[in-house]
């Protein structure tokens, strides 16, 4: 029984050790990357609907070129 409790112990310190030495530190940086994304994502959105709501004004010449 009590060689039971020592290796369920051991194991679990094992498991431990490797959740918070690989897990957490992937799921901190796959969160991170996540929010920057999401952020340029709506900066990209933003400028879209700046230039969207940018009228052309009557008069302004557009170039174009000729066609033969």
């Amino acid at each position: 029984m009590f060689w039971k409790i020592v290796i369920f112990l051991f194991i679990a310190s094992i498991v431990l050790r490797f959740v918070l030495k690989y897990v957490l530190p992937i799921a901190r940086f796959t969160k991170g990357m996540r929010q920057q994304m999401n952020d340029i994502q709506n900066q990209v959105n933003q400028q879209a609907a700046q230039q969207k709501q940018k009228k052309r004004v009557d008069g302004d010449f557009i170039d174009y070129e000729e066609v033969k």
